[in-house]
């Protein structure tokens, strides 16, 4: 009798989970038809930001948010390392995706930050980052959940699909083994050069430079002396190696955000490396700077900076502290363009937190 309630109670579990799939599949159509439509009514596309590119942007910051939000916090972001202490996505979005959205499978990543929210926005899947904690709290029994690349919707191609280097006992060893990786990558290309000299490779002398590494630091994580010995080593070397560095925000206040803004740039631009400061709550503008950094490098041309800090205008912020949210001011552009409609923003953000709570 009680194997046949369990049997029973399995099939009827395993029903729930197809309607749901067939739910999130009629989902994922209809934005799919959404995007069309809102590409149509378009007022005009930057051929370097296509619309699709700029939705998927947008789309994977939300996700970022709400799942940083709703993981448990032995789950939530923290700083890799023996001394590894709590910090956050919210508030890093812009920078984390857009800096990462045109790296593909021969590239790689070297966070300065773990947890579930990074494993997710590197492709590991949603059911995986779950599997020992239910994200929507104690008490609720998850149910199963399908690893596919769906899991992002019907946004975009994001999350990247670059490898990740793996972390360290300290920021140190961190980044000089991501600039080993980098002096790898620029070997191997050179080797492949040589093997197959076409007219394509060899044409106008350009050395082509295939993978690149994105090596994210935290601001204050290094020292002065030890970011010039790396900005050096960097140089020196031609590696095909981009910087992005991150303003802490756990606990910052506007003292905290708006200090030393410019810092690593201004060393970066005197050991030679290409640098500039952009808006961290600008996606489109950081897209663009690590687009075309990334490209560069592509291309042979060594290492680039992009140091991320918050624009914080204090007119416009008063009193009360107001600032630009990310996520709200690439949502508003996006609907004011005809590159998107909230009612699309509203049932994706529905389908992910769907997949949340089972």
């Amino acid at each position: 009798m009680q194997s046949e309630f369990a049997a029973s109670q399995s099939e009827t579990e395993a029903t729930l989970v197809e309607a749901e799939t067939k739910q999130e599949d009629s989902g994922a159509k209809l934005a799919n038809s959404d995007a069309k439509q809102a590409d149509a009514k378009a007022a005009w596309e930057n051929p370097l930001i296509p619309n699709a590119r700029l939705r998927a942007i947008c789309h994977a910051m939300t996700l970022v948010r709400t799942l940083e939000k709703s993981l448990p916090a032995a789950k939530r972001a923290r700083t890799i390392g023996l001394g590894a202490k709590r910090e956050t996505t919210v508030g890093l979005e812009a920078c984390l995706v857009s800096t990462a959205a045109d790296l593909g499978p021969g590239d790689l990543v070297s966070d300065a930050l773990a947890g579930g929210t990074l494993e997710f926005l590197r492709g590991t899947a949603l059911s995986e980052i779950l599997q020992s904690g239910n994200a929507v709290g104690p008490g609720k029994r998850r149910k199963r959940v399908r690893s596919t690349a769906g899991e992002y919707g019907a946004a975009g191609q994001l999350p990247t699909a670059a490898g990740r280097l793996p972390g360290a006992a300290d920021a140190t060893e961190r980044i000089w083994a991501a600039l080993g990786a980098a002096a790898a990558l620029k070997t191997a290309a050179a080797r492949a050069r040589a093997e197959d000299k076409t007219e394509d490779s060899v044409e106008g002398g350009t050395a082509r430079q295939a993978g690149v590494v994105v090596v994210y630091v935290m601001a204050g994580e290094l020292s002065d002396l030890l970011w010039k010995r790396i900005l050096k080593f960097s140089v020196d070397h031609e590696l095909p190696v981009i910087f992005i560095v991150l303003q802490k925000v756990q606990g910052r206040d506007d003292k905290v955000r708006t200090a030393s803004v410019g810092g690593v740039n201004a060393l970066a631009l005197h050991c030679g490396v290409p640098a500039i400061v952009v808006d961290s709550d600008d996606a489109v503008a950081i897209y663009r700077v690590a687009q075309e950094s990334i490209g560069h490098a592509r291309i042979g041309g060594g290492a680039a900076l992009i140091e991320c800090v918050p624009f914080v205008l204090k007119e416009v912020a008063g009193k009360s502290g107001v600032k630009t949210d990310a996520i709200a001011g690439l949502e508003q552009t996006l609907v004011q363009r005809g590159v998107a409609t909230r009612a699309w923003m509203v049932r994706e953000a529905k389908l992910f937190a769907k997949r949340l709570a089972r």
